[in-house]
């Protein structure tokens, strides 16, 4: 199958991936584990090409998504400090990319398990936490950002709910963790752009329904953050539930 052919961009195939990126993009920024739909979905329409491509037209997708919830959360993100966490994860989404390849699919479960645990977890040990430990923690999540990053979000949300453990601020956690995820979603697409895993034919609609769907899901998030804590952690609870049932029927 010719995959770079833009012929295939008047096909329903294009159709599919318009849409599929549009609502992958609202249930992402919103709730996280877009990574889990996204894969079954380009693996139907592309049953020909390899994992790396599948995950790395999905990445070009994260990033015009992250454009959108970026846009319309721009007043709320902590640049300065969100930068310094991408920064230090950064190196672990470049080897997380490149060993791709060699990833076994079957510890994604236990590890997005792990990540809610932690979530749940992080106002009550925020203040054990020293930089340097945060500093580790914030490496691995680039580490598994650059290699499947399925339930990333939830991961993210758990690392900056160490600096804002309080339930009221569960929607600003949310925007801080999708402006990271942006971040380290820049890395992973050069990564994957140098390895050839990109195809335009793929990309170019997916993303054209991801942006969309980032910024409505940045606007729903807006709104989030205005709700009181008990109603914010109810949505937070449900990302929760959402990211493990698809990681388990996607296993």
């Amino acid at each position: 199958m010719e995959l770079s052919s833009l012929s295939f961009l008047t096909s329903s195939g294009s159709l599919i991936l318009i849409v599929g990126g549009f609502v992958v993009g609202v249930l992402g920024v919103v709730f996280g584990g877009g990574m889990f739909f996204s894969v079954p979905l380009m693996q139907w329409i592309f049953p020909g090409i390899t994992f790396g491509s599948v995950v790395g037209n999905i990445k070009v997708g994260s990033f015009f998504r992250s454009i959108g919830s970026t846009w319309t959360t721009r007043t709320q993100i902590e640049y300065r400090r969100n930068i310094e966490i991408s920064m230090l994860a950064f190196v672990g989404t470049v080897l997380g990319a490149f060993l791709i390849a060699y990833l076994d699919q079957s510890w994604i479960l236990p590890a997005t398990v792990v990540a809610v645990v932690f979530a749940e977890l992080a106002p009550r040990i925020a203040r054990y936490i020293t930089n340097r430990t945060f500093h580790v923690a914030a490496f691995i999540c680039g580490l598994y950002a650059g290699t499947f990053g399925a339930g990333i979000g939830i991961i993210l949300v758990a690392l900056v709910r160490l600096k804002h453990p309080a339930d009221t601020e569960i929607g600003l956690v949310k925007i801080q963790a999708r402006f990271i995820e942006f971040m380290l979603v820049i890395v992973a697409v050069i990564t994957h752009w140098y390895s050839g895993n990109l195809l335009l034919a793929v990309w170019l609609p997916w993303s054209i329904g991801s942006l969309a769907g980032g910024y409505v899901g940045g606007v729903a998030l807006t709104y989030l953050a205005k709700f009181s804590g008990a109603v914010q952690k109810v949505v937070l609870r449900i990302a929760y539930a959402i990211t493990i049932l698809t990681a388990a029927i996607h296993l």
